[in-house]
Parts: C-alpha cells; sequence; structure tokens
C-alpha cells in the first residue's frame, strides 16, 4: 500500500494531472490573482416575502378589489392562475372568503392578511455601503473571503507567479452589475436584501492579491505549455480563459524542460522499485476511496518506491516537523524562497528536540547560484548548535539528497531551491524513496563521509 503525501499541490496534482490527454502536468505554481477592494455604494431593498404574484393579490384586496374575476382583469392574467395565487394566500390564512349579499362571494383579508399587506407596502429602497472585492483578472466581483487574500509583500517574499490584470484602470461604478452583487448575496445566504443599482464605487487603498495555483502542462517534447487555474481548489475556466487572452504562458515567460534523469539505484533496489506510474495510481485510488491494486513486493521490511515532482515539498516538510533522530539535506543550491522563517522554524525546532542535522550545498564555486542571506541565516543557525548541525559549502555537488530517520530520498529535484526558478522553467523531477532502517543507515553514513571528503575550505 502506497503512503498519500497530502500536501495540496500533491492531492491538486493526483486530481488534474490526467485533465488533459496527451500532456504532462509539469508544475503547480503558486500564483495570485490581482485585487481590488472596494465600496459600493447602492440602492437596495429588503427582499418581499411573497412571490410578485402573491403580492399584488394582496394589495389589490387591500384597495377593496374582492373578486377573482376583477383581480385577472387589472393583472392582465387568465383567471385560472390568479385562483391558484389566491388558493395559496387562503392556506396562509392572510385571505377569508365571505358572502355578500348582492355580488355573491367575494374575497377579503384576514387580519393576518392586513398586517402582511401593510408590510409589503412599507418596504422602501435605502442607500447601503457594501465591501466588495473586484477580480482584476476577470474584470468583475468575486464572492472572494477578504482573509484569504495576501499582500504585495507576501508576494515577494515568496517568489509567488503574480497573474495579469486585464485592465490598467480604476474600477467605476459601471464595472459593477447590481445582478452580480444579488448573486453573490444570494451565495452567502444574506438574501434578505435586493440590490436595485449601483451608484457609484471607491477603492480600497490597501493593494491585495487572490492567492490561487497554476497548473502547467506541457507537451511530450516540451515544446508548447497550457495553463490552468485553481482558485479555492476547483479549477476555474473563466480564470483560464482571461489568462490565455492576454498571452497565457508566453506573457508569464513559464517554459517546459525535461528533466534530469532520476537516479539509478542498486540492481537489487531497482528490481523491486514501485515505479511512479504505480505509485500514482495507487495514490489516486486511496484518495477518491477505491480499492488499492497489488504493488512490486517489497524486500522484506523495505520499501522502496517513485516520488514525482509534487511529493518532495511534503517530504521536506514532514522531515522538519516529524523527524526524530536525523536529518540530511544535500542540494547545490539554496534559495531564499525555500530557506524562509517558516523552514528555519521548523530546522530550530528539531535541533531543539536533539535531532541531527547535516545540510550541505555547493555546485560550483566559480558560479554562486545561491542566496545569500538564506545561506547566512543557516550559517547562524549551525553557530547556535554546534554540537548537533552541520553545514557545509561542497566543492562540487549534484546529488540531491534528502534522510530523515528511517527514510532515504534520491532524486533529481532540488531540495533547497526548488521555488526559486527566476526564469520560470519547470521539469518533471523524479525520485525514489527508500524506507529501511539497514539501508539508511548504511547511505546516512556514506553521505556524511562524502560531505566530510568534499568540504569546500576557504
Amino acid at each position: 500500500m502506497t503512503q498519500v503525501v497530502s500536501s495540496p499541490d500533491t492531492q491538486l496534482a493526483l486530481r488534474f494531472q490526467g485533465g488533459r490527454p496527451g500532456w504532462d502536468l509539469v508544475a503547480i505554481v503558486d500564483a495570485a490573482i490581482p485585487v481590488t477592494l472596494v465600496t459600493a455604494d447602492v440602492l437596495a431593498q429588503d427582499r418581499k416575502k411573497l412571490p410578485p404574484l402573491d403580492e399584488f393579490v394582496l394589495r389589490f384586496l387591500q384597495a377593496d378589489v374582492t373578486t377573482t374575476g376583477d383581480l385577472a382583469g387589472l393583472l392582465g392574467l387568465p383567471e385560472a392562475i390568479v385562483a391558484e395565487a389566491v388558493a395559496g394566500q387562503f392556506s396562509s390564512d392572510n385571505v377569508a372568503y365571505r358572502y355578500h349579499p348582492a355580488r355573491g362571494k367575494t374575497l377579503e383579508l384576514t387580519s393576518r392578511g392586513r398586517i402582511t399587506a401593510r408590510e409589503l407596502a412599507s418596504v422602501s429602497p435605502v442607500n447601503v455601503e457594501l465591501p466588495l472585492i473586484f477580480d482584476r483578472l476577470l474584470w468583475r466581483i468575486r464572492p472572494y473571503d477578504d482573509n484569504q487574500t495576501i499582500s504585495r509583500s507576501d508576494v515577494q517574499r515568496d517568489n509567488i507567479l503574480v497573474l495579469p490584470e486585464l485592465r490598467p484602470q480604476k474600477v467605476a461604478s459601471t464595472d459593477i452589475a447590481a445582478a452580480e452583487i444579488n448573486a453573490i448575496l444570494r451565495g452567502d445566504g444574506a438574501a434578505e436584501r435586493e440590490v436595485l443599482v449601483v451608484k457609484s464605487v471607491r477603492q480600497r487603498p490597501v493593494k491585495r492579491l487572490m492567492a490561487a495555483k497554476v497548473l502547467v502542462y506541457a507537451d511530450a517534447a516540451r515544446d508548447e505549455v497550457q495553463l490552468a487555474v485553481v482558485v479555492d481548489d476547483e479549477l476555474s475556466q473563466d480564470h483560464e480563459m482571461a489568462l490565455l487572452s492576454l498571452g497565457g504562458a508566453a506573457r508569464l515567460g513559464i517554459k517546459a524542460e525535461h528533466a534530469e534523469p532520476r537516479p539509478v539505484l542498486s540492481e537489487e533496489l531497482e528490481r523491486v522499485r514501485v515505479p511512479l506510474t504505480e505509485v500514482t495510481r495507487q495514490q489516486a485510488e486511496t484518495l477518491s476511496g477505491g480499492h488499492l491494486g497489488e504493488a512490486v513486493p517489497p524486500v522484506e521490511g523495505t520499501e522502496v518506491r517513485g516520488i514525482g515532482v509534487f511529493e518532495h515539498p511534503g517530504l521536506l516538510d514532514e522531515a522538519l516537523t516529524q523527524a526524530s533522530r536525523r536529518i540530511l539535506i544535500i542540494s547545490p543550491w539554496i534559495k531564499r524562497n525555500v530557506v524562509n522563517t517558516t523552514f528555519l522554524g521548523k530546522l530550530e525546532q528539531r535541533l531543539r528536540r536533539n535531532v541531527t542535522v547535516h545540510i550541505a550545498y555547493g555546485i560550483d564555486p566559480e558560479e554562486p547560484e545561491c542566496h545569500e542571506d538564506a545561506v547566512r541565516k543557516l550559517v547562524n543557525l549551525a553557530g547556535r548548535y554546534p554540537a548537533q548541525f552541520t553545514f557545509t559549502r561542497l566543492r562540487r555537488t549534484h546529488a540531491k539528497v534528502l534522510i530523515f530517520d528511517d527514510v532515504w530520498i534520491t532524486t533529481s529535484f532540488n531540495w533547497l531551491s526548488f521555488q526559486g526558478s527566476a526564469d520560470r522553467t519547470y521539469r518533471m523531477e523524479e525520485g525514489t524513496l527508500v524506507r529501511s532502517k539497514e539501508l539508511v543507515d548504511a547511505h546516512y553514513e556514506h553521505y556524511v563521509t562524502v560531505i566530510a571528503q568534499n568540504r569546500l575550505t576557504t
């Protein structure tokens, strides 16, 4: 049985990777939709409790129109339709029948009906201010939660992809339709009030963005790229089409390339390794509640399976939050988008729990590809825990390794720089997870020795 790593990106990948036959889902990118927080001055009225026909029946009865035939004539409707509405109000105890000596059976309002008719007559429009969120890519209001928006500083800090705006100008009252506001109010359960007209719009000064995901699909040759947009965990065809109209992947500078081949294991481990296609199938069935198929029989007490690009971040987070004995990371590059405040806080929490940590990096001393501030923060952290944490610059390494406790992962995935691609070029990295105390112990000692032997001295 293959364990499902429950990170949001992994679950999105399992849901949508087969969404475009003939295309590979090569990346899931954190994105942000520019939005404008606006306050709309509107003319609104409380929604009436009765359908229009029932309302007119009661109000005409209040004006002493007392027969079904007269009501039908005034309303210009067939008498049968009016009679049905009258019957409904009779059942609601708003209408009663009485006998008139000259006119026969007539209609009159009950005490309850007179109160209802007065309430209907008293409803009048009022001026209301409504806070709304305007999507600048779709150029219309959307039912977003203000608490789910993010700031410009969040975007810059985390290298989030900002989607373009459809237009640069300010939002005007003509850009917001009363019907759109009413649809949002109904969706929020706030249907007691109906907007009649939008009088004016004021933009709130704070600049915000709505968090989203962009799914990057590429053809087999990696020559063409298509994008999908996920908002609130659902595909948004409207956003996809709007983005496509503005240039799509080319506008955002998104490209796809073939990944490096995954590292090859020993012959014995390769023989029992569960391939990524089978792992994906099992995880998808587990996620959907289906029955798992039979996997390749593992070595006794050992799990050896493929891991896809979307599972790597979740495994790194598992190491940073659950490792109880050891963590070892080898990564050619270190970028601030991964080694951020959250990463450092989780790592220090492991150190406080007496977990031994080794981190090594370095691809080429002549061509530094690391963010100096991220490196400096790791140096400082290692200085505070010298007995537990070694942070090493290597002469050269192409290895991408993560070990925590009894898990060893060897891969083509850059553990400490995967979010730092400035050129927005994405690859379907693949690796192998081995879960076995004996095997992982041996590889852990091997990598500790490799780090010591390849330390860059300055």
